[in-house]
């Protein structure tokens, strides 16, 4: 329900109709996303958000940045133990440093932007016709569902590839410097890994190397399976706040018990009452 402080909506509906699926804009709005998507799994919607709306979000945003959840570990592109007779200079044995903080989806206020956008239906139905998707739902996990990425200074988020089918981001606080988006886009296919072009990008070849460059409001929708992807290390005192906003194909998708404890460090009491139950609920991690 949207609250009589963002009478005049969430999202800047004069270039992007996100309620009006029939109108042409509309049409020729998803048209121009898919495009983008097809050509390079990347779409960026500049300026989606309103800027009041924005700056609500970002307060927000700000204020639950100390309460993030951060994890550290050494890892390679594909999250994975490589095989032990894997050569030393192979992607599956270049481990980087990763840190980053999340903000957990029960910290953000039910009456606030952030969370009153996540449940937008129309920005659900929007995004689910850019990515090609019949329908999509608000994923209800209650720590996952919405989520913002802290990115601090000189912690970049290592090059990478997604284990999910597509990403959805709004882009809160640029920082001074650095924080950029870089990707490489079908480096790899389902068929073949192609290391080759993997080692070459993560020993210093830009040639294939994209760069978005997101400002604050942007929205971003992205599919980093197949798409070597990093965002660059933030410089300044400036954190970078990207809002995460997670959609799923099966309305009963949440995270299993032992996924939340490993991820987040604790369990909600919702992880156990769908881990206990016969049916309802599709358990994943």
């Amino acid at each position: 329900m949207m609250t009589s402080t963002w009478i005049k909506g969430l999202f800047d509906t004069e270039r992007y109709p996100v309620g009006d699926p029939d109108c042409t804009a509309y049409r020729d709005l998803v048209a121009r996303a898919r495009k983008d998507l097809d050509a390079d799994n990347c779409a960026r919607l500049p300026g989606f958000i309103r800027p009041d709306v924005l700056e609500a979000m970002q307060r927000e945003a700000r204020g639950l940045a100390p309460r993030a959840t951060y994890t550290e570990a050494w890892l390679n592109p594909y999250f994975s133990d490589p095989p032990e007779d894997c050569p030393e200079n192979h992607p599956l044995q270049r481990f980087a440093l990763r840190c980053h903080g999340m903000v957990r989806g029960d910290l953000f206020d039910a009456s606030g932007a952030i969370w009153l956008a996540f449940q937008d239906a129309d920005l659900c139905g929007f995004v689910a016709d850019c990515l090609g998707h019949e329908e999509l739902f608000s994923y209800r996990d209650p720590f996952g569902c919405v989520n913002v990425n802290v990115q601090s200074q000189g912690r970049e988020f290592s090059w990478h590839f997604d284990h999910n089918d597509f990403t959805v981001s709004i882009l809160l606080d640029a920082p001074d410097g650095g924080g950029v988006f870089e990707y490489v886009p079908d480096i790899r296919t389902g068929d073949d890994e192609r290391y080759d072009a993997v080692e070459r990008v993560l020993d210093g070849d830009r040639s294939a190397v994209r760069t978005l460059a997101l400002r604050p409001g942007d929205l971003q929708l992205f599919r980093g399976g197949n798409t070597l992807h990093r965002v660059t290390a933030p410089t300044g005192e400036t954190q970078r706040l990207s809002l995460l906003l997670s959609y799923v194909t099966d309305p009963g998708h949440i995270a299993s018990p032992a996924y939340a404890e490993r991820l987040w460090g604790e369990v909600h009491p919702r992880h156990l009452e769908a881990d206990g139950a016969a049916s309802g609920a599709h358990i994943t991690g």
